[in-house]
């Protein structure tokens, strides 16, 4: 590391205060998803201290055409979908380099909380154990502060730290605050990359955490079925057509589906880590997945049902296509219409990204784990995720390498009651963010 690298170490060092205001600024704005209402006041409030840095700042609001392709109907989404785009232009010809970090947040449960969720509050300790890089710093609380308000905190820290050091860029720095990812993305980073708004060579997403590096996440699609029948008395249902048992006929063989075809499609990611948890179940790798989620129809016991709805969602190995995804699907419930005429079902999209993988053996990759490795003293694993991510965009569309990580872990409580951060670990993650970025971009 040379003496700018470790003038910016310290920068960020003594930074945390400022960090822990604007991270706490960031939790007080409740942009949960759904319905995702708020983008616009937090793009606001980043858009100000990037402008002050020095950077070019745009707000960018999704059409409605990616408002349906959303789901928005569906998913119940309201307010406009505004990202921000932030761009340091470099001094010379080197690479663009793009890092995301996403401004919504998993939904709120109304009970269960022993903090207000958007009070940012401070605790030397978290009862529900402790970060690996705790050095004694403390905690903070609040939806959002590990996933993924901490990492934007931690983001904007790090280049707040390259700035007052005066590192100068000879590549361009590309910085998005890109809204929906929890629900697919497809109105934020989704809108950005495919619109041509963001072009780059090399990409961080900053939504993970410091327990290792992401390189592979599952695509999904979110399929909607709806079953017709013919409403008549409970007790003489033999003149009326149920559909419900309709839905029931469709939902055994996609259980087949499930059991016998997806769980034997895999996609070999060597070196890429999945987790003790999927190991003991065999999964070791990503494998085709199917959830039926939801389900619902009738008014009551004694009226046979006319209508019955369901959301399925279908989990895609990196490689497989939406096109063939729904081909596939379609094909299934077809089998089962052949066999019953009475049988009628209506299959709508409600949204759906593509799965991705980087190669173990990708260069930028490797370079990136050293690097994290001298910032924070941890060289981390590979990993791979049958969720699905934002990175998809930069991966499948943006066409660049790319890598995640972030901050939190199974004491952070992600997506749960009283989620976490450790505030020692939003500084690693920053010095994480800025030595690659350094490395990759700055001036020599």
């Amino acid at each position: 590391m040379d003496e700018l690298e470790y003038q910016v170490f310290k920068a960020i060092d003594s930074g945390r205060g400022r960090m822990i205001r604007t991270l706490q600024d960031l939790l007080k704005i409740d942009t949960q998803v759904p319905p995702g209402h708020d983008y616009d006041k937090i793009c606001e409030i980043l858009e100000e201290k990037y402008n002050h840095l020095g950077y070019t700042t745009s707000l960018h609001e999704a059409s409605e055409k990616y408002m349906k392709l959303s789901g928005a109907k569906h998913i119940c989404l309201e307010g406009p979908r505004t990202n921000l785009v932030a761009r340091l232009n470099g001094e010379g010809d080197g690479p663009t380099l793009h890092i995301s970090a996403h401004t919504d947040t998993a939904a709120i449960q109304k009970q269960g909380w022993s903090v207000d969720p958007f009070g940012g509050e401070l605790t030397k300790t978290s009862k529900y154990g402790k970060s690996d890089y705790d050095k004694g710093g403390g905690y903070i609380w609040g939806r959002g502060v590990g996933d993924d308000k901490g990492e934007t905190a931690a983001l904007l820290l790090a280049l707040e730290a390259m700035n007052e050091v005066g590192v100068k860029l000879k590549g361009d720095l590309v910085v998005t605050a890109n809204c929906d990812e929890e629900i697919g993305g497809v109105a934020g980073l989704g809108y950005l990359i495919r619109e041509g708004i963001v072009k780059a060579n090399i990409g961080i997403q900053l939504d993970g955490s410091l327990t290792g590096i992401g390189l592979s996440a599952m695509g999904r699609t979110r399929f909607l079925i709806r079953t017709g029948g013919k409403s008549y008395h409970g007790q003489v249902p033999i003149l009326g057509i149920n559909a419900i048992e309709k839905m029931s006929k469709l939902n055994v063989a996609l259980n087949d589906y499930w059991r016998n075809v997806l769980l034997k499609r895999k996609y070999e990611t060597p070196g890429i880590d999945f987790g003790e948890g999927l190991r003991v179940k065999g999964i070791t790798c990503p494998t085709g997945m199917l959830n039926m989620g939801t389900i619902k129809g009738g008014v009551q016991g004694a009226t046979v049902p006319d209508t019955c709805e369901e959301e399925v969602l279908r989990g895609m190995i990196p490689g497989e296509t939406y096109k063939d995804t729904c081909a596939e699907f379609n094909a299934v419930l077809n089998g089962v219409k052949v066999t019953d005429a009475d049988l009628q079902y209506e299959l709508e999209t409600i949204n759906f990204r593509e799965g991705y993988v980087v190669p173990a053996t990708d260069p930028y990759a490797l370079e990136c784990q050293a690097l994290i490795q001298e910032a924070i003293g941890k060289k981390l694993p590979f990993t791979g995720t049958l969720a699905s991510t934002d990175m998809n965009y930069q991966v499948v569309d943006g066409h660049m390498p790319c890598i995640n990580f972030g901050v939190g872990g199974p004491y952070s409580n992600g997506h749960s009651q009283d989620e976490n951060a450790s505030l020692d670990e939003i500084l690693e993650c920053a010095k994480a963010v800025a030595l690659i970025t350094m490395r990759k971009l700055k001036v020599k």
